[in-house]
């Protein structure tokens, strides 16, 4: 039998005998949905092969947990599955990744950290990355950008308390400001403009302007400010020498400030 077609080869295979590989880069799975699907399965079996390496121990799982744990809720002792003892790590991580997101069945914090780690794992830029799996550029700066938020936040959107366009928002917030404005999005039920606009108008308050001084750098202080989420004054003579400071009230914010100039510590 030729290796192409042993791996594409589908055939039942106990579930006992398989492992969630350690690169899985899902890690969240809701018990609700988990128990319908399991439900459907009972009805109809498990439709899509999941997808696994032959190990000595038995089968590592590459893509499909979901609906390998389902299955498990549902009695049954085998479940369909392709094996791919062709791949490599690196590849098999990228065929889990792919699936995982084709099916968009990663929270927004397992997508960021699976694109963080495929980039790792083949040294690729985040346009690289998008041409591998499919998406554009942008995709993938904003997902990695969600590695920015803070850990409590990070929670509570992998829980579905706060959307990914919230999360968004919040990656361009000073970590130790985060909490706060989550914990305004829960209470006020604000949908991401109005987030948005409360942040905007909390960053106009902290900017102070010495009288006199040009719109122009007033505008330019205020649009540095926005950027930066730090109060920022920028002063210059006639001849074009002058300095900007940025002032931060914690190393949190400093961080921040860092990440959005691309400082990257060596």
């Amino acid at each position: 039998m030729s290796r192409k077609r042993a791996a594409s080869e589908i055939r039942e295979v106990p579930v006992d005998l398989i492992r969630p590989g350690s690169q899985q880069a899902r890690r969240h799975f809701d018990a609700d949905a988990l128990r319908d699907l399991a439900g459907s399965i009972k009805e109809s079996g498990v439709v899509q092969p999941i997808v696994l390496r032959t190990r000595v121990w038995g089968y590592e799982l590459l893509a499909g947990e979901r609906r390998w744990r389902a299955a498990q809720l549902a009695g049954l002792h085998e479940i369909p599955a392709v094996i791919r003892d062709d791949l490599s790590d690196s590849e098999a991580f990228v065929v889990g990744l792919i699936e995982n997101l084709q099916r968009e069945s990663l929270t927004p914090i397992e997508t960021a950290a699976g694109l963080k780690r495929l980039g790792e794992l083949f040294e690729l830029t985040h346009s690289e990355i998008g041409e591998r799996i499919g998406k554009s550029r942008e995709y993938v700066t904003n997902y990695l950008r969600l590695l920015n938020l803070a850990p409590d936040v990070a929670r509570l959107v992998n829980e579905g308390h706060i959307l990914l366009g919230h999360a968004k928002v919040l990656a361009g917030v000073a970590v130790s400001e985060q909490p706060r404005w989550a914990d305004e999005i829960i209470r006020h039920k604000l949908t991401v403009r109005g987030l948005e606009q409360r942040i905007a108008t909390a960053r106009d308050q902290l900017v102070v302007f010495r009288p006199g001084k040009p719109s122009d750098w007033q505008r330019l202080e205020r649009e540095l400010s926005d950027h930066l989420a730090c109060p920022v004054t920028v002063s210059a003579d006639k001849g074009g020498k002058g300095e900007l400071r940025v002032k931060f009230h914690s190393l949190d914010e400093l961080d921040g400030v860092l990440a959005k100039v691309g400082y990257v510590a060596k």
